[in-house]
């Protein structure tokens, strides 16, 4: 369809390769790699953006972030990737020594590795949630000393979804807070965070946003303003309007705003608006669903043939679909890479991750691609 194509045509990347590894890199856009070069011509031509300018763009930037969560612009907080938004989530919910952190095993490295070290007065509990109800799985492991839990929205192998309206109701009703990595999903999933009710959500940029690397946000539930410590707060977490009279100090924003310490990736920030106007422009109910319909294609067929596959077939789809065979995964990784595919290959699996630009014809393609590959 020509509204497809207008969209499509917004990525290069279509012009060189089938290109299903959105859970890995996003490929950029064209008007985030233009809002780079305006960026990038202020930056030559006079040093610095004059601070009204500067100011109203981030403003603009952060409102684009709010309306895609269905949040409030109070509500986020810039970061340059999503481990430092669980860090900033972490540090300021009071962790004393002999608090308890429930930790999804399957999270991904960015998660557990800020977990593990930044923390150790924290006592840690590694629980599966794979294929469970997370609530039931909280549920068998509270304690008075659990302090929160922190989970992937979407697994980032499996594609598995986990049901965060429910956790956060019951997590919620117990006092604990429950923080999560959303890069998974924020992007090819229609997020609603009045629906979720979550206390953090942080995502960076570089995958189903198109990117950039360094570029990420930190959403902070409005109901935990008042309760939250002063951590990871810098000179740009105060309401300055410009900077020609700054002997007395502001105070710092009373929400998520706080938490910017100092000067944004003023670059990613723009790039990753511009990414989220194709996103709304196409609408996430729309974007959810097609990924949904070309992940479906592909599964039809690895379901007819010898695959295994690790994603779910049941509950809210994500844009992972994960799989392997009895032969020699790192071979078919290969050929797909010269029959200009682009996967992942992640712990023995093969990942495919489309997004909503791509099509049905790229899909045969790849189908095709795996009936021809030679074990």
């Amino acid at each position: 369809p020509a509204e497809l194509q207008h969209f499509r045509s917004l990525f290069p990347i279509t012009e060189r390769c089938v290109y299903f590894n959105h859970a890995g890199t996003g490929p950029m856009s064209i008007p985030a790699r233009d809002a780079i070069r305006q960026c990038m011509d202020v930056y030559s031509h006079q040093a610095e953006f004059y601070p009204d300018d500067y100011f109203a763009l981030v403003q603009a930037a952060r409102a684009k972030v709010a309306t895609l969560l269905n949040a409030d612009a109070s509500e986020i907080a810039f970061t340059h990737n999503t481990s430092e938004g669980i860090y900033i989530s972490l540090m300021n919910i009071s962790l004393q020594a002999g608090d308890t952190l429930l930790v999804m095993s399957e999270v991904f490295p960015a998660v557990r590795y800020v977990v593990e070290n930044d923390f150790p007065q924290v006592d840690k509990k590694y629980v599966s949630f794979s294929g469970r109800d997370p609530v039931e799985v909280v549920r068998r492991n509270l304690q008075k000393s659990l302090k929160a839990v922190v989970i992937d929205h979407v697994q980032f192998l499996s594609g598995e979804t986990i049901d965060l309206i429910a956790l956060s109701r019951f997590t919620k009703e117990q006092n604990v807070f429950l923080i999560v990595d959303g890069i998974q999903g924020i992007g090819a999933l229609d997020y609603d965070a009045r629906a979720t009710d979550v206390d953090f959500l942080a995502c960076g940029a570089a995958k189903w946003l198109f990117g950039p690397s360094g570029a990420g946000f930190l959403y902070i539930n409005s109901r935990n303003f008042d309760h939250l410590g002063t951590q990871h707060t810098g000179w740009l977490g105060a309401g300055w309007k410009g900077f020609s009279d700054i002997k007395e100090d502001l105070p710092l924003y009373p929400d998520a705003r706080k938490y910017e310490m100092g000067t944004r990736n003023i670059m990613g920030i723009q790039a990753l608006s511009a990414n989220i106007d194709i996103l709304l422009e196409y609408g996430m109910q729309r974007v959810q669903r097609r990924i949904a319909d070309l992940k479906a294609r592909l599964r039809n067929f690895l379901e007819n043939s010898e695959y295994d596959i690790m994603t779910p077939s049941q509950g809210l789809q994500s844009g992972i679909i994960s799989m392997r065979s009895s032969s020699d995964m790192e071979r078919l990784y290969a050929y797909l890479k010269r029959s200009r595919i682009v996967v992942s290959l992640r712990n023995g699996y093969l990942r495919f991750s489309p997004h909503f630009y791509n099509t049905g014809a790229e899909v045969d393609e790849v189908i095709d691609t795996l009936r021809r590959f030679s074990y």
